[in-house]
C-alpha cells in the first residue's frame, strides 16, 4: 500500500478525517453517479455533469500522484461537502 508523500501528505489527512468520521464515498463513472454518505446523516448525491467532475477531479489527482490511491482522492475531495452536514 502506498503512503503519504510531501506531496500528498495534505490528501491523506483530508481522507484520514472523513475515514475516521465513518465517511464514504462511492463513484460510479458509468452511471455519472457520486454519492457521499455518514452515519446518521442524508446522503449527498451527484448525478449527471455534477457527478463527471467530481469524478474527474479525483482522476486528475489520481494522475497527477500516483502513489495516492483513488478512494484517498475520493474521500479528500468529498470533505468540503461535509460542511454541508453542519
Amino acid at each position: 500500500m502506498s503512503k503519504p508523500n510531501k506531496r500528498t501528505r495534505i490528501f491523506w489527512d483530508a481522507a484520514t478525517r472523513m475515514h475516521d468520521a465513518g465517511i464514504t464515498v462511492d463513484t460510479d463513472s458509468s452511471y455519472s453517479t457520486v454519492s457521499i454518505d455518514a452515519p446518521g446523516q442524508e446522503s449527498i448525491f451527484m448525478q449527471g455533469d455534477d457527478a463527471d467532475a467530481f469524478i474527474a477531479e479525483c482522476r486528475k489527482l489520481w494522475n497527477r500522484y500516483p502513489s495516492l490511491p483513488m478512494d484517498v482522492a475520493e474521500l479528500a475531495l468529498a470533505e468540503p461537502y461535509a460542511d454541508l452536514w453542519s
